[in-house]
């Protein structure tokens, strides 16, 4: 799977993320996206839907006119590809150099350190 979604792709994921449950049907794709301003043609949305499937984000189950789409792959587990995609190729792999650069050099508020302490305790 390719963790790399272009914004038009991403932007059709959240949506299909936040109605995972029950699903969307192309209909409720096209109007989410152009509620967003975004104006794209039922051919381009089209062409994205297919790309989401290809990359293996996406499925669809009922008949051709009554297709209702469904996350592959949770949120959270995207999250996690694309974070360690960014701690790898920007960082090195080293968590250390990506938190210096997320602070500027600069210590950590008291929360945030302990938020941050608990979470890699957790992870042993």
């Amino acid at each position: 799977m390719i963790a790399d979604l272009k914004p038009n792709e991403y932007e059709i994921m959240k949506f299909i993320w936040e109605n995972e449950v029950d699903g969307v049907t192309f209909g409720e794709i096209h109007n989410h996206a152009n509620n967003l301003g975004k104006e794209l043609s039922r051919q381009r949305i089209n062409s994205y839907i297919q790309i989401l499937m290809e990359k293996g984000f996406v499925k669809a189950e009922g008949e051709e006119r009554r297709k209702i789409y469904y996350p592959l792959i949770p949120k959270l587990e995207y999250d996690s590809l694309v974070a360690n995609d960014v701690l790898e190729q920007l960082f090195e792999g080293s968590l250390k150099k990506f938190v210096t650069a997320l602070t500027g050099g600069q210590s950590l508020p008291d929360k945030t350190a302990r938020e941050l302490k608990a979470i890699l305790k957790k992870r042993g």
